[in-house]
């Protein structure tokens, strides 16, 4: 009786771990042939020779995705994803792009003695060129030009425009076929975008900086600031001032129009303490003195968002859109409706 217990133990366990057996050595063979298959794909897909470097199975967020690198150029590492698709294996790459950022590496590494004459320096050599993938499908991606300055750029000035220009003459001279650029302060948090798609018709050293200024509001809102000061400080009395107590900046700019100058913005005014008030004699005064001044302006601003504050009055700023004011009689009746005793 016991050897029969015993022989059927055996035999139990002898077939357990030939189940087991069987299903590692059949998801072997299975994942050999799934390496095999994609791999003969891109090697038909391209025409060349491609070895495996890496693998990653499937989980509940990501596909099966290999990394694979052509055998005679092992430094152009790019990914395979292979997904099912209707009962069918789907196979997406990025080679491409990834052997176009390869490319615009050498290309950008040859040029790099007349970029920095011009006054840029590249950053480090596995950042100087980049790209992202914008949809497997269609394999569509975006390259940039990562470059350094010491230039602050916490203003934009001529000198610096001069070089952007330069610089985008370069690209053109030698068709870098990047999406954009950009140029990172090495002294400051700030840098400049030059996005390629947008400027087709950028031409001169003026389409340069018009292009500049306007896609970054907030140096629109500095050159603003800088260009209206003087008329600012004339417009003031001894009662307000155009003034951010919290920021160098009372101008932030929203919006620029196609020459780039700022048309939509919020404006900060201080007021002395006590004089944003009914019991100030002079209110009225005072504000015509700051509608006067932006109605001044030219080109005509679109929207003016404008925030007076009294220390007296921490946290209840009087804030309203200028174009408000059509809907009083008077500035006296504005002052009734929003400014407290």
């Amino acid at each position: 009786m016991k050897k029969v217990v015993l022989l059927s133990m055996t035999a139990f366990i002898a077939v357990i771990l030939g189940i087991i057996a069987w299903v590692f050595v059949s998801y072997f063979i299975n994942s050999q042939a799934e390496d095999r298959n994609a791999k003969e794909f891109i090697e038909e897909k391209y025409g060349m020779e491609v070895k495996i470097v890496d693998e990653k199975p499937a989980d509940f967020v990501d596909f099966h995705t290999y990394q694979m690198a052509p055998t005679e150029q092992e430094d152009v590492v790019f990914t395979v994803e292979v997904s099912e698709e209707n009962y069918s294996t789907i196979y997406r790459d990025d080679y491409k792009a990834v052997r176009k950022e390869h490319e615009l590496h050498q290309q950008v590494e040859k040029l790099m003695p007349q970029i920095e004459r011009i006054g840029f320096s590249a950053s480090s050599p596995d950042e100087r060129v980049e790209h992202v993938v914008k949809d497997m499908r269609t394999g569509e991606a975006v390259h940039w030009l990562n470059l350094k300055t010491d230039k602050s750029y916490e203003t934009i000035e001529r000198a610096e425009i001069e070089e952007l220009k330069s610089l985008l003459d370069l690209q053109r001279e030698n068709n870098i076929d990047v999406q954009k650029i950009i140029i990172e302060s090495k002294r400051e948090e700030h840098f400049v975008v030059l996005d390629m798609r947008e400027m087709g018709e950028v031409q001169s050293i003026e389409d340069v900086e018009k292009y500049v200024i306007g896609s970054d509001l907030r140096l629109a809102g500095e050159r603003m600031q800088a260009k209206w000061q003087d008329a600012a400080a004339q417009a003031e009395t001894e009662r307000f001032r155009f003034h951010d107590q919290w920021n160098d900046q009372w101008i932030s700019c929203h919006q620029v129009n196609d020459a780039g100058d700022c048309v939509n913005l919020l404006a900060n005014v201080t007021f002395s303490p006590g004089e944003l008030s009914r019991q100030n004699p002079h209110l009225e005064e005072d504000l015509d003195a700051i509608f006067n001044f932006f109605d001044s302006i030219e080109p005509k601003l679109m929207t003016v968002d404008l925030v007076m504050v009294d220390p007296e009055r921490e946290g209840d700023p009087v804030r309203f859109f200028l174009k408000e004011r059509k809907n009083y009689e008077s500035t006296q009746q504005l002052i009734d409706d929003l400014v407290k005793e």
